[in-house]
């Protein structure tokens, strides 16, 4: 019997309470992951990441367990530039730079807003300036759990790759094109055979999918952005077999949802805080 893994528990508690239903663990043989009682509603979860993206950052985690001199108030996850490829110790380069954005009270860093405060030659460009040539597109400090030991801060990598992207429907593209590729057909063959009127499709994101798709959820959009990067407006172009699509940036909560007419935004940090908890072994 397949049993329910971390991340197929926390998707379901989302789509229970958004729609206010209750759903049952069906994978037992290789079926969808879940069903609604009256089986009207199957809900089939799964992951889009970048192996070769996860790859890139632990080789710079394994790089960096020297670590820095620079000392930190809370740990950060530092996002690279998909043009430039920094040398491998980018971590004692880049935390310095980070502890620095700290002391000035910044909460976050993004490429393009350093590149407009350097140009206007804002106090800040100092700090903005060797991050920029450092290859760093964006840096967000991280949530720290109530219940996490106590443990030295330090700067999280997470490669971007992937070519540029426009806005959340030029994503939404991206990912639908993820979606479709043959190495998924299994989703779309569970959804396809378990006869539910509605077939949901839950997307968990993470900071090693590719940036082209993972962007505009990542993190609250910087600021200056225009509507592009809010919720997606354009129809997506869903296999038949899926009725409903849902996707979630498991680090930062945030995520949208097709009811099959229109998009809805999603915020769940208390499933995402449950997700990476239980990933933790905690």
């Amino acid at each position: 019997m397949n049993k329910e893994g971390p991340e197929e528990i926390a998707a379901k508690k989302i789509v229970e309470r958004v729609l206010g239903i209750q759903l049952e663990h069906a994978d037992k043989t290789g079926g969808v992951d879940y069903r609604s009682k009256d089986r009207k509603v199957a809900l089939e979860v799964t992951r889009v990441t970048d192996e070769e993206k996860k790859d890139t950052r632990r080789t710079f985690e394994k790089s960096a367990t020297e670590g820095s001199e620079a000392s930190l108030q809370t740990c950060w996850v530092v996002t690279l530039s998909e043009v430039l490829r920094p040398a491998k110790n980018l971590v004692q380069r880049v935390q310095p730079l980070v502890a620095e954005l700290e002391a000035a009270g910044l909460t976050s860093y993004n490429e393009q807003d350093a590149w407009d405060h350097v140009h206007d030659k804002g106090e800040f460009s100092h700090i903005y300036g060797p991050l920029l040539n450092a290859g760093v597109a964006e840096a967000h400090p991280l949530e720290e759990r109530p219940d996490c030991p106590e443990h030295a801060h330090s700067v999280q990598i997470s490669p971007w790759g992937g070519g540029p992207v426009s806005g959340s429907n030029s994503s939404l593209v991206e990912l639908i094109n993820e979606l479709n590729k043959p190495n998924r057909e299994d989703n779309i063959r569970k959804l396809c055979c378990s006869g539910a009127k509605e077939r949901h499709l839950f997307v968990w994101l993470d900071d090693d999918t590719d940036g082209s798709i993972s962007r505009p959820l990542s993190h609250e959009a910087p600021s200056g952005v225009d509507e592009s990067w809010g919720t997606p407006t354009a129809k997506p172009s869903l296999n038949s077999a899926i009725t409903h699509l849902w996707v979630v940036h498991e680090r930062s909560g945030l995520g949208w949802r097709w009811d099959g007419q229109k998009w809805g935004t999603l915020h769940e940090p208390q499933a995402v805080a449950m997700l990476n908890a239980a990933c933790d072994g905690t």
